[in-house]
């Protein structure tokens, strides 16, 4: 089965709003109307999606391209005089793209909450139906004469379709969402010019069928809500429409003061609601300035407590369990404001049971709980009793958890025994692909400098110490190496990796440059790279390798780093274990490599954005909330 779906009318009741623009691509929530549709189309599991446009389809083409979520798009072109003879002439021009198929018609200008297209599709194909109209049972019965009605006999099949009704007979509201049989192209001809709009109409097209004897049944395709937006205050509607359908979401975090690639994620990932009308705030014990100027619309709600939270994390067991009491109560406080609680990591993980509410867990690793890997006897079963509470937590509190790396995919089933959903992270492309290599060269005095940065924080787990070992091992090979490192630095570790400088007498080959005012000056640093260098251990730097590749600049990881099966499926740089060789391999081919970096940057752009993981989020939410609706 193929989807239909019409979007090359003006929309000129919109006025300004479609004077250079197709009415279908107005943003609805930062999202465009037609792309609501295009999802019901793939939650549908339509083959193909078939796009009819006229008036502005450039914007349309471009923006979609020739697939959507995976699933192909095919566009048929139609003149804005053909338009103008009604919604049948663009069914008739998409007779050779459907190519025999049945299909799903929709309008690009529809807005339908919670459409149970699967449903009517279940019921076209086991009762043999030549058609199903999806329909509403609309309280406001003025609004039915803006649309359809249908009048049938109590099992839902259809003998008559009013097109705007003077006279209101019951409460049904007919939508654009039909399931049609392919040979309707048959009754196209046969289908009569509507007397007061000069069209063939849809309604008109069904009928004849009906009064041919073909089995028509309607369907109610929602409860929630539907509105087909021709008018500024349709689209108003459609916002209350699209606020209501969603849950309000209560973000779970340790820490929103120390700005790393967690608190990066949240951040995007709070905004993306907000743009799609979507309520939610951040529990954690901290916030900053930054964080507070970079969220549009988000509170950060922080506890009474006094946990001094510095990096890397817990500096105690008694400071986790305080952390964990704190917590419970102040969800219990808070749980009744919110439909969905999003957890990112432990000891968030340990706050929600035994009360129940819909969760989503963000996993970036199941947690350790800080077993020493030299551990006696005593230590050894003390934290094989914690993983157990940690799988009973999790098993007992959380419906739905998502990863962002399909190793952690095979963690979550080993641990929990859960199937996880695989959501990419999203990277600002735009932005990391857009800094300035000059601003950078000239702060840091780069200039004729073969540059290798790590960034992020100075921690045992970024395992900085291995870059420097890395450069150690080239400064005779490599002329003017210079290793960058950037982050937050923590003291234990800094004072480790300053000893071993300064006993090997590597001065004059790193620098340390901290953290940044603002994100553009680590874009332009980015940009300013030779390498990017990550031999991360199994916790952290998800982004930051990512971010590097977006500005052109190629990446050398570690196989332990979480993106590291992304990395080598997708073929966008080094995962390795030798560093040394494989910073020797870039220098040596670095036309080549720099080439190769700039193609796998376009996949980054095509496949890794915010707006996409937001989605899927956005779906895990719902899924999460209609279970227990």
């Amino acid at each position: 089965m193929k989807a239909l779906i019409l979007a090359g009318g003006r929309g000129s009741r919109l006025e300004d709003w479609t004077d250079n623009k197709n009415k279908s691509m107005i943003k609805l929530y930062e999202k465009p109307l037609i792309e609501y549709n295009l999802d019901h189309a793939v939650e549908a599991g339509v083959s193909e999606i078939v796009i009819v446009v006229c008036y502005k389809k450039d914007e349309i083409i471009k923006s979609i391209g020739n697939e959507y979520r995976g699933t192909k798009i095919t566009y048929v072109e139609i003149s804005e005089e053909k338009i103008k003879e009604g919604l049948v002439t663009g069914i008739e021009a998409a007779r050779e793209a459907i190519d025999g198929s049945d299909f799903i018609l929709m309008l690009a200008d529809e807005i339908i909450s919670d459409a149970k297209l699967r449903e009517m599709i279940k019921k076209f194909k086991k009762e043999e139906l030549f058609a199903v109209c999806g329909i509403v049972f609309e309280k406001d019965k003025s609004s039915i004469s803006k649309t359809y009605t249908a009048m049938g006999n109590h099992l839902g099949r259809v003998f008559r379709l009013i097109e705007k009704p003077r006279v209101i007979v019951n409460n049904i509201k007919g939508t654009g969402h039909c399931i049609l049989k392919n040979d309707i192209f048959n009754y196209i001809e046969r289908t009569p010019i509507n007397a007061f709009r000069k069209q063939k109409e849809l309604v008109d097209l069904i009928q004849v069928a009906i009064d041919d004897g073909k089995k028509i049944h309607v369907y109610p395709i929602s409860k929630k809500g539907y509105v087909n937006v021709n008018t500024k205050e349709d689209f108003e509607l459609a916002k209350d429409l699209i606020k209501k359908e969603n849950p309000k979401v209560l973000i779970v975090h340790t820490q929103m003061k120390y700005f790393g690639g967690a608190e990066l994620l949240i951040t995007e990932l709070a905004n993306q609601l907000t743009k799609r009308g979507i309520k939610n705030d951040i529990l954690a014990l901290s916030k900053s300035k930054e964080v507070e100027n970079l969220l549009i619309n988000t509170d950060i709600i922080i506890p009474k407590h006094n946990i001094d939270l510095q990096p890397p994390g817990f500096k105690s067991i008694k400071e986790i369990l305080s952390f964990i009491r704190i917590y419970r109560r102040e969800i219990k406080k808070l749980i009744r404001n919110y439909d969905v609680i999003n957890f990112h990591d432990f000891p968030a993980t340990w706050t929600l049971w035994p009360r129940k509410k819909p969760a989503v867990w963000f996993m970036n690793l199941p947690p350790n709980l800080y077993s020493k890997p030299n551990a006696g006897l005593f230590l050894k079963i003390l934290n094989e009793i914690r993983i157990g509470v940690d799988k009973f937590m999790i098993r007992n509190s959380m419906d739905i958890i998502t990863v962002a790396e399909s190793l952690n995919k095979i963690r979550a089933k080993e641990r929990y025994g859960m199937n996880s959903r695989l959501i990419d992270f999203g990277v600002d492309y735009n932005f990391f692909s857009s800094g300035d290599s000059l601003n950078a060269k000239k702060k840091y005095g780069l200039e004729k400098k073969f540059v290798i940065l790590q960034s992020g924080m100075i921690t045992e787990v970024k395992n900085q110490l291995e870059s420097i070992k890395t450069i150690e091992k080239l400064k005779d090979k490599i002329p003017n190496i210079l290793l960058i490192l950037s982050g937050r630095e923590t003291p234990d570790y800094k004072k480790k990796i300053d000893d071993y400088i300064k006993e090997k007498k590597l001065e004059k080959y790193i620098k340390f440059i901290g953290m940044f005012d603002n994100r553009k000056e680590l874009a332009d640093l980015y940009k300013a790279s030779d390498v990017g260098l990550f031999p991360l251990k199994k916790m952290g730097g998800v982004l930051a390798p990512i971010e590097v590749l977006c500005a052109g600049v190629p990446i050398i990881v570690s196989e332990e780093i979480e993106t590291a099966s992304l990395i080598k499926e997708k073929d966008l740089g080094i995962v390795t274990s030798n560093y040394a060789d494989s910073v020797l391999e870039i220098y040596n081919n670095k036309k080549e490599w720099e080439r190769k970096a700039k193609e796998k940057a376009v996949f980054i752009q095509k496949n890794l954005s915010w707006e996409m993981f937001a989605e899927k989020m956005i779906r895990a939410y719902k899924d999460a909330w209609k279970n227990y609706s």
